[in-house]
């Protein structure tokens, strides 16, 4: 699926050719495809944490929402631009509606 695209019923789900470690409340992933390291900082370490499992992004904006301060229309903006992004880096798969 093209990163672009992700939507709300999608399952996201952390790739196997990478290894993330925390670094205080912030995440650090090597992608061992390209060799390049990506870091996170709190509120997208907290998004890595929950997609180490498929998750649907719904569930993740609503977590999100939940435990920060911010209104669901920007969680869900902000989510889907930085899930994109990790789909173009290769850290994450995208497997299409929940259902």
């Amino acid at each position: 699926m093209e990163a672009s695209k992700i939507g709300l019923d999608d399952v996201i789900v952390a790739t196997a050719d990478q290894v993330a470690a925390e670094v205080g409340d912030e995440v650090v992933i090597l992608n061992l495809r390209d060799e390049v390291y990506y870091g996170l900082g709190a509120v997208g370490a907290r998004i890595w944490e929950l997609i180490q499992q498929p998750t649907p992004v719904r569930r993740i904006r609503d977590t999100v929402v939940a435990e920060y301060d911010v209104a669901e229309a920007d969680a869900e903006r902000d989510l889907l631009e930085l899930l994109a992004e990790l789909a173009a880096r290769g850290l994450v798969d995208v497997r299409g509606d929940a259902g």
